[in-house]
């Protein structure tokens, strides 16, 4: 059978910047190996195969693959999706509200702010206890120790659907000298029972940003993430509930990644809080389409 697909960059407005997404149409056919066969020929951080709903109260059914498994939820795949989707006028653009059934449950999209700036909203935003664990960080990262603990921040696992081990740093230039032992790192998230370690300094490129932050997900086949959606939300939470950010830049926080992987990419994310409580978490972004190609399977 054969399945058209796209491929699309998702948090950037040019070509070859952001994070890469493969969105593959007329999957009903193919099996999970199928799909994972697939996602592991594209050999991007994910590709997503677009379903019939069904019987579900949405406008597409979507399953997403890394090259080594299936995720519930993932930022990137769902905001690339719901780009695709306006674009080939298989859902109304504008202010219309799209729906996508995730594994994770159903995912919401919709402009905000800008026209193509499309936003996903998030889960309520889940916290674990702070971790005594930076000096098994910094042999991971090949990173001094002091580089962690010097910020004042703590070591903390959050999730918006998907649990991101989070990691404050000192500086642009401790991010940029970083050297990940992979199979350390692999064992650290495992014990730890998460799959993505987000670490973030607030040292910037751009003056307008919020922070620069890396990705790293060896176990899901991914060394490194250019943009990361999943994570750009639940640090936004990590921000707020931390006090690295006032409650005037909640709504308004500006994510650098990419930038040392050669594809510098822009996350935003909007975290609205009643007192001290927060009470919604959105992330999005600009993405630009590539290639349309066909599949044979």
């Amino acid at each position: 059978m054969n399945c058209s697909f796209y491929q699309v960059d998702v948090f950037t407005k040019i070509p070859f910047g952001g994070n890469p997404l493969a969105v593959v149409f007329d999957s009903e056919g193919l099996t999970d190996q199928n799909m994972l066969n697939i996602a592991k020929e594209m050999n991007l951080s994910e590709t997503t195969f677009v379903l019939p709903p069904g019987n579900l109260p949405v406008d597409f059914l979507v399953r997403i693959f890394t090259p080594e498994k299936e995720l519930p939820f993932a930022g990137h795949p769902t905001l690339g999706t719901a780009h695709i989707l306006r674009e080939t006028g298989k859902v109304l653009s504008g202010d219309y509200t799209i729906k996508l059934s995730l594994k994770a449950g159903v995912a919401t999209v919709r402009e905000m702010k800008k026209e193509n700036h499309l936003f996903m909203d998030q889960l309520l935003p889940e916290f674990q206890s702070p971790l005594d664990c930076s000096e098994e960080i910094g042999k991971a990262l090949g990173i001094s120790t002091s580089d962690i603990y010097s910020t004042g921040g703590p070591v903390q696992i959050v999730s918006t659907g998907l649990p991101v081990l989070v990691v404050p740093i000192a500086s642009l230039k401790v991010l940029e000298k970083i050297s990940v032992d992979t199979l350390r790192l692999s064992r650290l998230l495992t014990s730890l029972g998460t799959d993505l370690l987000y670490v973030f300094t607030c040292q910037t490129y751009d003056p307008d940003a919020t922070i620069h932050a890396r990705a790293f997900a060896p176990k899901l086949g991914i060394p490194e993430d250019p943009a990361t959606g999943s994570a750009a939300g639940a640090v936004g939470a990590y921000l707020s509930m931390n006090k690295f950010i006032s409650k005037e830049t909640c709504g308004n926080i500006f994510i650098e990644q990419g930038h040392m992987m050669g594809r510098p990419s822009s996350l935003f994310v909007c975290i609205e809080k009643h007192k001290d409580e927060i009470k919604s978490v959105r992330v999005g972004g600009e993405s630009v389409t590539l290639i349309k190609g066909e599949i044979s399977t």
